[in-house]
């Protein structure tokens, strides 16, 4: 990352720990910045416009996660990852150059836990980051089988309250808009169950594809990747 990079993250970060709200069901102060007025750049997708305001704007760092087929190709089962809060940066130089700057930082690294970008992110990227909460995939809440995507702020961004959470159904994806054959698809879901948003965008991707082909019978690869996820409405 260029030093004026990271002296911007830097300098926007500390500054945007000076202003903090209250989440309307939130048991302790935020530092979160209004983004209701914020814009998601879908340029270059078909995804669909959001039908309600912003609310939370989260860097994802961590994993997506494959399982070879007995054809020799991967199949993703699922994924793993932290989201710190960068609502405050929404508008600076820095928010369009993060997710790369973090990609970058992530993947130079010999750290492979999940659980250690929170040291990666505030060493290299933001300098006090804020964790909203934690990705991951879960059984189906509706039909009960077959995985799904969730994502979890109950023990961090709103810890002790249980409705903290959204999980998602996706219902359109389209390949990123650059260097696809690397970077995972942008997404876009629709609340399956849970308070925490009506509907989720996975964009600005990097990294996450997996190689072209595997040998059957393989180990599950665990391919690092950084997005932004937005979350419209919701009941915070």
């Amino acid at each position: 990352m260029s030093l004026l990079l990271k002296s911007v993250l830097l300098v926007s970060i500390a500054l945007a720990t000076a202003f903090t709200s209250v989440g309307h069901r939130s048991q302790k102060t935020c530092h979160l910045c209004d983004v209701s007025f914020a814009e998601i750049n879908l340029t270059g997708t078909k995804l669909p416009a959001p039908s309600f305001p912003p609310m939370f704007i989260g860097l994802g760092m961590g994993t997506q996660n494959y399982t070879c087929q007995e054809n020799g190709t991967f199949v993703n089962v699922g994924a793993l990852a932290e989201l710190f809060d960068i609502s405050c940066l929404y508008g600076t130089r820095g928010f369009e150059d993060l997710p790369s700057a973090a990609f970058k930082a992530w993947n130079n690294s010999v750290n492979t836990n999940v659980f250690d970008s929170l040291a990666v992110i505030s060493h290299h990227v933001l300098k006090f980051p804020f964790t909203l909460g934690q990705h991951y995939y879960t059984t189906n809440p509706v039909t009960g089988s077959g995985l799904t995507p969730k994502w979890d702020f109950t023990s961090a961004t709103f810890a002790g309250d249980s409705a903290a959470f959204v999980v998602g159904n996706k219902t359109d994806d389209v390949p990123a808009p650059i260097n696809s054959a690397v970077n995972i698809d942008w997404v876009y879901l629709t609340n399956l169950t849970g308070t925490l948003a009506n509907e989720i965008y996975r964009v600005d991707t990097q990294g996450g594809q997996p190689p072209t082909s595997c040998i059957p019978g393989s180990p599950e690869i665990f391919v690092k990747y950084t997005t932004v996820y937005w979350f419209t409405g919701g009941s915070f």
